[in-house]
């Protein structure tokens, strides 16, 4: 039963929360955050277009997978597809420069998004990443300082923003690490060091550290590792004495992913992103150390005299900080999805996108098609080779989804011929982290009549039972 103290207390807590999350906090942090990831995608989108990846993803292939929900999203031909990333490259630029901040970022969030929706074989974790924080940075004002809008409107500028505009972006980034290292608490990953142990041989050539990856010593170190440095980081960059240390460790971290998997802008995003653990005002610390500049006004910590006296949680406020919560909720719950399904997500796969699920595991399968049409129930088999890149097909291989999209696709194409009913099986064989391969599409399950929703999958067959094997390193003896 709440008793007299319980109304007076509550509203203490209200008050006490509402300042916290709005104390001022030095605008420099978030201002460079702007640049760095603006002038990042600026980058990745010149160097997208300039390796041909346009004309390879998304020119060549005659069909293009579907994210479950947005079949909307089509690709369209090459001039819109160049316009289109040479967009995502301009807003970037300005966002990075703060010029027509708002505009910039929403249009760069728009299309960024877009792009990213046009095919699942691109599909990247960090392209994900990205989507959201450019989402996050649209209700932010890291522009009024350090920008072209502060130049051309002196009364846009601040030295300050309120802290929860750095507690959105810090949710975001924990949360990535939180989840990318509780996935890898699995059999696979830590009993089994899969999949570093098919992984890291191949790189034996490398100089000097090249010759210690054959070692299966050194991959079950490495799988632990990462295990404990995704689940504990972040807790060291949240506390100031370890936090020059753990920023340390994550610059090694991703060198040596740079190195390994060459994995594109991953590392640098991740780098730039936990730039904003680190005091508020660590630029303007950085320029006064290089030049003798005296520190501008750092606010961390104090309560604005504005908000002293005011009545805290205004009807606006109040509204907004209902929809930032709603937003952090369902990106804390989203990646949890996967539990709804039985069997392991690693075969299955329901669940599997969305959820910081980095690099855990390694599949490769054959697929063959076969289709029974007409009144004769006339037998074809299919290669999706006829269809698909190979870069579509090495993703596809192993995804069942798009297994029963491609498919549809096949069905589809017989019934516009005339060559109705169609009947298409799956003839697929899949290895998971170097275990035998296993079929993974049920035979007799017809996927002509299978639809592509969020229910439980009955058409994919359970996951192998048996443990990884250990890849021994191969030695080649030279008789004398």
């Amino acid at each position: 039963m709440p008793t007299a103290q319980t109304l007076p207390r509550l509203q203490e807590w209200r008050a006490q929360a509402y300042a916290w999350l709005m104390a001022p906090r030095d605008i420099a942090a978030l201002a460079v955050f702007r640049m760095l990831i603006g002038g990042l995608m600026c980058v990745g989108a010149l160097r997208f277009m300039h390796n041909g990846w346009i004309e390879r993803m998304y020119v060549e292939p005659d069909f293009h997978f579907k994210f479950w929900g947005f079949e909307w999203v089509v690709v369209p031909p090459a001039p819109g597809l160049y316009a289109l990333y040479w967009g995502i490259a301009a807003t970037a630029f300005l966002v990075a420069i703060g010029a027509f901040y708002r505009v910039s970022i929403v249009a760069f969030w728009c299309l960024f998004t877009y792009a990213e929706l046009m095919d699942v074989t691109t599909y990247l974790n960090h392209y994900y990443f990205i989507s959201l924080i450019a989402f996050i940075l649209c209700f932010l004002s890291p522009h009024r300082a350090w920008s072209v809008d502060a130049w051309r409107r002196p009364a846009l500028r601040s030295d300050t923003l309120p802290a929860w505009q750095s507690y959105w972006l810090r949710f975001q980034v924990g949360l990535l690490y939180f989840y990318a290292g509780w996935a890898k608490f699995e059999t696979d990953w830590l009993l089994h060091a899969q999949p570093l142990n098919l992984w890291l041989p191949p790189l034996s050539g490398l100089p000097l550290l090249g010759p210690f990856l054959e070692y299966t010593a050194v991959h079950f170190a490495f799988s632990w590792f990462a295990f404990v440095f995704d689940t504990t980081i972040i807790a060291f960059m949240l506390i100031r004495r370890t936090r020059p240390w753990a920023f340390l460790v994550i610059l090694v971290f991703h060198f040596f992913t740079h190195l390994f998997f060459n994995i594109g802008l991953f590392p640098f995003i991740m780098v730039f992103s936990v730039l904003i653990f680190f005091e508020p005002n660590w630029p303007r610390r950085w320029l006064r150390r290089f030049h003798n500049r005296k520190e501008a006004t750092s606010t961390a910590g104090h309560t604005p005299a504005a908000l002293i006296g005011r009545k805290p949680w205004p009807l606006r406020h109040t509204l907004a900080a209902w929809g930032i919560a709603s937003f952090c909720l369902f990106q804390f719950v989203m990646p949890l999805r996967h539990w709804l399904y039985p069997g392991t997500v690693l075969w299955h796969e329901q669940g599997m996108r969305f959820s910081w699920r980095v690099m855990l595991r390694e599949k490769s399968g054959t697929l063959q098609y076969r289709v029974v049409h007409g009144p004769e129930r006339k037998t074809v088999l299919i290669s999706p080779n006829s269809y698909l890149t190979e870069d579509q097909y090495r993703e596809m291989a192993g995804q069942p989804d798009m297994i029963l999209q491609l498919a549809h696709h096949i069905r589809d194409e017989f019934l516009s011929k005339g060559l109705g009913p169609v009947e298409v099986y799956a003839d697929s064989k899949v290895s998971l982290n170097g275990r035998k391969a296993h079929p993974m599409i049920r035979p007799g399950a017809n996927l002509a009549e299978v639809q592509n929703t969020l229910a439980i999958a009955d058409w994919i067959t359970p996951a192998p039972s048996e443990a990884p094997p250990l890849q021994k390193p191969l030695r080649l003896m030279v008789q004398r």
